[in-house]
């Protein structure tokens, strides 16, 4: 065969060819109505996740978050539209294996002890049995259930205990995608800060996220973008737009009152009065000062410091993320 024509061939079989499945999650027009289509769960909701990326999903009570994360899993026949998940349907076993779930309202055999739980969902996600015992006892300590309850019915479980069992559980078969559903629900705070920390390690571990959250630091602090769902509908927002809301915000500093220097309120007023949009607040040992930016604010705590200050504690009250939902939602 001529050169030409042999270079033709592969070109006309590389046209043909199929293209290799888009990687990521991607959702198009999807529609999902109740009560015979007379309710609207979901009104055409399209967006799309690409792999190794955090976003978080907020929006008000009803407005459809959990409905849309319940298509993802294929528990739930949608309308119309479309998802994909590395280019398979959401309802087939191959995409399923892609993914761990955190649903918002935990179901268990409340007969099983915790271990149990974990080894029969070990099982079920056709892990070997060689590793069962040591891969369910780490991700028992990754989430930090007490190994006192290891043993113990989930029955006697407190409600952040499921929690902590229940994700442990949703990281059992490796997930590539994850889709949590108000993860942090009935733990206190200590429980509160193992999830965010844990999802700040699955994000350098390269996991893809889905997080449906209503604690809005949560998802600023481990998220890369943030989509409102609103009438079944999603809205990107963009957190660093200075053009999106007001840019001003309240920080809360203190420092200790009666120390070796006597600095009190009015020393603080006479060092930033040239350096803040507004002193809110200012007695002896704390003020509420409205800057700009996070970069005024350490600018404002240096000169504390150097001026003598003993600063012990710098809080931001309201964050960007909370100004741009309450702006959306009003």
């Amino acid at each position: 065969m001529p050169e030409t024509e042999a270079l033709q061939e592969s070109t006309d079989l590389l046209t043909l060819s199929p293209l290799a499945p888009v990687q990521g999650i991607v959702v198009t027009d999807l529609v999902k109505t109740y009560k015979g289509g007379k309710k609207r769960a979901l009104n055409g909701l399209s967006l799309s996740v690409a792999p190794g990326e955090a976003v978080g999903l907020v929006g008000p009570n009803g407005a459809g978050k959990t409905t849309f994360l319940s298509c993802l899993m294929g528990f739930l026949r949608y309308d119309s539209g479309n998802i994909e998940i590395d280019g398979l349907p959401p309802d087939c076993l191959e995409a399923r294996r892609l993914v761990g779930y955190l649903p918002e309202r935990l179901t268990f055999d409340r007969w099983m002890t915790g271990r149990d739980y974990m080894h029969y969902h070990h099982e079920l996600a056709g892990m070997p049995e060689s590793v069962r015992k040591y891969e369910c006892e780490e991700l028992l300590r990754r989430v930090e259930l007490d190994a006192a309850a290891w043993g113990q019915a989930v029955k006697k479980y407190s409600r952040g205990m499921l929690q902590r069992l229940g994700f442990a559980q949703a990281l059992l078969s490796k997930p590539k995608y994850l889709l949590l559903d108000e993860p942090a629900s009935g733990m206190d705070p200590g429980g509160v800060l193992v999830v965010r920390n844990l999802l700040k390690e699955l994000r350098k571990e390269g996991l893809t996220i889905i997080l449906n959250s209503h604690q809005l630091d949560q998802i600023e602090k481990v998220c890369d973008r943030v989509i409102m769902i609103e009438a079944g509908a999603a809205k990107p927002i963009d957190t660093a737009s200075d053009s999106a809301v007001d840019t001003t915000f309240d920080f809360c500093i203190k420092w200790l009152n009666g120390s070796h220097d006597g600095h009190r309120a009015e020393d603080l007023g006479a060092l930033v009065q040239r350096h803040v949009i507004a002193i809110k607040d200012l007695n002896d040992g704390q003020a509420i000062l409205t800057l700009h930016s996070d970069r005024e604010a350490a600018t404002i705590l240096k000169m504390m410091v150097q001026s003598g200050f003993e600063v012990h504690n710098l809080s931001l009250l309201e964050t960007r993320l909370e100004k741009l939902f309450a702006k959306k939602s009003s």
